[in-house]
């Protein structure tokens, strides 16, 4: 009788939530992240010195108002994480589920026509540094942790909040610190990151697109020997920057074969129907089996900077340094290459074989800087159930947009939680190509953009944790 009792109770409990969650007041939680968001971006957590404990201040008192447990975690005192866990509501809860959003940003640009770290709200843009990498995301997922709290909707699964410090830098103040000292709070199966968004077309379908993978990160310094000598009288031949230049015109013209495997293949089936008939024609030659058309389709897809980073390494000289004064040549002139690895690339063979273009020339000499710790997590394409959820609720938010897995190119803490076994996607708002994206002078989300993110996020965590 007990039993049945409960049970009735539990039913009756679960419709009025259910009535709650089908009927959210957007408009209230849009106010609510709206504000989260302008407080934070009004916190300065700028690298190389965010000071994050400053933001979780924010974010724990307003826990603290709605009586949601929190801790604290940090190397240095300054450098806080906070974690908050919502407890599923059921005695045999599913894998738990982490939504992760970083509190620091990148270094403060010059050209700012706005203060960064003062929110500002015009054109119905938000404008201030992290607007869109990553307080957008701390804001929203702020705002779910305490709607759900607050409406006591009943999780399958319990849903762990990390609001982390240090993912602009090397993160070892920040995930990679929590995973070493307390490896029990990130005890989860799934987790949902920043990375994907919504890419306008001019067709008829818009892209959304998941981030299920990255590439490995390689920095290399070229070093060019020359002899030091005044610039009254050097010679070409034994001047280290001329030597530079041209081992970097050497490095620029390295062949690379595109990789096709089934990951590559997958994703350019899926851009097709997004294609004009000369797109298509290209993509059915690049997936074709002659070897020569597939490569001539490579190089003319590999025109489109984005497509290019799914085919092959990319390579690119970012930091160059030799003397300091006018009138003299220096002995050495250096470059660091900042390298993006397929992740089914071996760094040492990819070192070698960079190496391996300057053989006959002892005046240029590659070192490694930085390389990725192997072995390095493999993309799946195994549709499991947050990425049916996250497909889901994209149909909701963005009709007739095709929702498709991609690679990043870049590197974000989506890699740690991967090594760690946990399924990880990143999704975001409309993906911002131009001026004002993420670590750019003026950065900005537009307010549309802003509460769409907030919307789609909330229907994924109700579709893979709610129970049903």
């Amino acid at each position: 009788m007990k039993k049945t009792l409960f049970t009735l109770i539990f039913i009756a409990f679960s419709l009025i939530c259910f009535a709650q969650i089908n009927a959210i007041d957007y408009e209230s939680l849009n106010k609510t992240a709206l504000n989260h968001l302008v407080s934070l971006i009004n916190i300065d957590t700028a690298q190389p010195n965010p000071n994050e404990i400053l933001a979780q201040r924010y974010i724990y008192k307003n826990l603290i108002d709605k009586k949601i447990d929190w801790r604290i975690f940090r190397m240095e005192k300054p450098r806080a994480n906070l974690i908050a866990v919502l407890k599923a509501h059921t005695p045999n809860p599913l894998e738990p589920l982490i939504l992760i959003s970083h509190l620091d940003t990148a270094a403060i640009n010059d050209n700012w026509q706005t203060p960064p770290t003062q929110a500002q709200i015009k054109d119905n843009k938000i404008y201030g540094l992290g607007a869109s990498d990553a307080k957008n995301y701390a804001a929203i997922n702020l705002t779910i942790l305490t709607w759900l709290k607050q409406n006591n909707i009943p999780l399958n699964r319990d849903i762990i909040f990390v609001f982390s410090a240090d993912e602009e830098a090397s993160n070892e103040k920040g995930l990679k610190f929590l995973f070493d000292k307390y490896p029990s709070q990130l005890k989860a199966a799934y987790a949902l990151n920043e990375g994907g968004g919504l890419i306008k077309t001019e067709g008829n379908k818009d892209l959304f697109i998941i981030e299920s993978a990255s590439k490995m990160y390689m920095d290399i310094l070229v070093s060019a020997i020359g002899e030091e000598s005044h610039t009254a009288v050097s010679s070409s031949e034994d001047n280290a920057i001329y030597k530079l230049s041209q081992a970097l015109q050497t490095i620029e013209n390295y062949p690379q074969e595109p990789i096709l495997n089934d990951w590559t293949k997958n994703f350019f089936k899926q851009i097709y129907p997004l294609q004009d008939d000369d797109a298509k024609t290209t993509i059915d030659m690049l997936l074709g089996e002659d070897k020569k058309l597939s490569s001539q389709a490579a190089k003319i897809i590999m025109d489109d900077n984005f497509l290019k980073t799914q085919l092959v390494n990319t390579i690119t000289p970012s930091i160059l340094s030799s003397g300091n004064e006018n009138n003299i040549v220096q002995s050495q002139a250096q470059a660091v290459l900042n390298c993006r690895l397929l992740p089914w690339t071996s760094p040492d063979t990819f070192f070698e074989e960079l190496n391996g273009l300057f053989t006959q020339d002892e005046s240029i000499i590659l070192s490694i800087l930085e390389k990725p710790e192997m072995p390095f997590p493999q993309p799946s394409l195994q549709e499991d159930d947050l990425f049916k959820s996250i497909k889901n609720s994209v149909t909701k938010v963005f009709p007739n947009t095709l929702t498709l897995r991609t690679m990043t190119p870049a590197s974000s803490e989506s890699e740690i939680l991967r090594r760690h076994g946990i399924t990880t996607y990143g999704i975001g708002p409309l993906i911002n190509s131009g001026k004002g994206g993420p670590h750019q002078s003026n950065e900005n989300i537009s307010l549309e953009d802003f509460y769409q993110q907030l919307k789609l996020t909330l229907l994924i965590v109700l579709d893979f944790a709610t129970q049903k």
